[in-house]
């Protein structure tokens, strides 16, 4: 007998039968019931925030106001909470035009306009003055200072330039942060490129380590976060149909450590653990193989040494980008080289810390892909085996494993950090 699994594929699903012989298990993450009604809770959240005033206390009639928002690889519901911001910044008589809104894109590229229809909702696309936050423009930086760990703090000047700063994101696993939210939406969010490359190299510390938010990397991007005066932000976290299960609104340190200990008994799953091989949907961060690489690290964590990891994601964006690629697929690259052009500034270190951490993984395990955005050749070239179908790959690695592989499967694999609860 076998079991057919349906995996989370884009905003499709693909599927794929395993033997229940070889079956471990398939692991999503935990269910949290969501809230019976968002916009009460979003009000609730508003009504009484952690460690801040209540909007209508901080806010000023004619003061100009800045809201940040998260981009298009985040699930964040904004247009659902964009609007109780709104009203209550109106029922302070701040004026439209005083309103602008920032998308914290990181490093990665700026919104499309469907994209940006599609993150702002179209009843607000639009209205108020928008801009997407670009980390190599050095002209619409200011220098706020060095962190202890010696990173230098360049943010977009128009955290400068604004009376007060509001912002909303929501909390999930990150491969090198622990959890998402906070202060994430300062760094990386709207930080110059010298600012992440120079955080990010903590990251490498990172590895195997995940959920952790007491890593050098999360610390140093709550100082950094911690120069900019924010008013408040609103986080969410999201149950696995994407509505919202809780609403966090307040300082960005409180809201954080109060969402982190929600989403931890949501997005951390116990498994039963080494395993041969572990079949992986990078949703939901699968618009490129940059975004999915999540995927095979939290898959990592459960696949014994010798075993496969076969990752799955329709990156409609390919790898990435051409950089990205040229370093992956440069050959016979050693842990050691990442490390160095980590610690010398060669290159984007975004990109040397994923290409450390795919190098380790990849001398202990085989990694195969079954991401039709991006061609067999390149897979290739970056150490992916290419499988033509989900199907015919699942069949040709449990055959290469044999008849007693232990198969496990993540669905939401960008989102589910295994915690192994035996190890035989």
């Amino acid at each position: 007998m076998a079991t057919g699994i349906s995996l989370p594929y884009g905003k499709q699903h693909i599927s794929f039968n395993v033997p229940d012989e070889n079956l471990v298990g398939v692991f999503w993450p935990s269910a949290i019931e969501a809230c019976s009604n968002p916009h009460q809770e979003i009000e609730r959240a508003l009504d009484h925030p952690l460690g801040t005033q209540r909007i209508e206390q901080i806010v000023s009639a004619g003061e100009k106001v800045l809201i940040l928002v998260d981009d298009y690889t985040r699930a964040t519901p904004v247009p659902l909470i964009l609007p109780h911001l709104l009203e209550r910044l109106k029922s302070r008589q701040v004026r439209d035009q005083d309103i602008t809104l920032l998308v914290s894109t990181g490093t990665h590229r700026p919104c499309s306009e469907s994209e940006l229809r599609e993150k702002l909702g179209e009843e607000l696309y639009g209205r108020y003055r928008t801009e997407q936050h670009d980390c190599t423009d050095k002209s619409s930086q200011a220098f706020l200072g060095l962190t202890s760990r010696g990173t230098p703090v360049w943010v977009n000047h128009l955290l400068l330039e604004n009376d007060r700063i509001f912002g909303i994101g929501h909390i999930d696993p990150s491969d090198y942060a622990g959890y998402a939210g906070g202060w994430k939406l300062i760094v990386p969010g709207v930080a110059a490129l010298e600012t992440i490359d120079s955080n990010h190299a903590l990251a490498v510390l990172s590895f195997r380590h995940y959920g952790s938010v007491d890593l050098p990397c999360r610390q140093d991007i709550n100082e950094a976060g911690g120069m900019v005066r924010v008013d408040q932000f609103i986080n969410v976290v999201l149950c696995q149909d994407g509505q919202i299960g809780r609403v966090f609104a307040g300082a960005p340190a409180e809201i954080h450590s109060a969402g982190v200990k929600l989403a931890k008994q949501v997005y951390e799953v116990e498994c039963p653990g080494p395993v041969d091989i572990a079949v992986v949907s990078a949703y939901p961060y699968d618009v490129d193989y940059y975004q999915a690489i999540r995927a095979v690290e939290y898959a990592d964590v459960m696949v014994r040494p010798g075993g496969s990891i076969l990752v799955v994601a329709p990156c409609p964006d390919g790898i990435g980008s051409e950089t990205f690629y040229r370093l992956l697929a440069a050959p016979d690259r050693h842990p050691d080289d990442f490390l160095r052009n980590i610690a010398s500034r060669n290159g984007k270190v975004t990109y040397n810390v994923l290409g450390y951490f795919l190098t380790l993984i990849r001398a202990e395990k085989q990694v195969y892909g079954h991401m039709p955005g991006i061609t067999g050749p390149e897979l290739e070239a970056i150490g992916i085996h290419p499988v033509a179908s989900l199907q015919s790959g699942v069949d040709a690695i449990l055959q290469s494993h044999g008849p007693k592989a232990r198969l496990a499967v993540l669905p939401v694999g960008s989102a589910t950090i295994p915690r192994l609860v035996n190890t035989h």
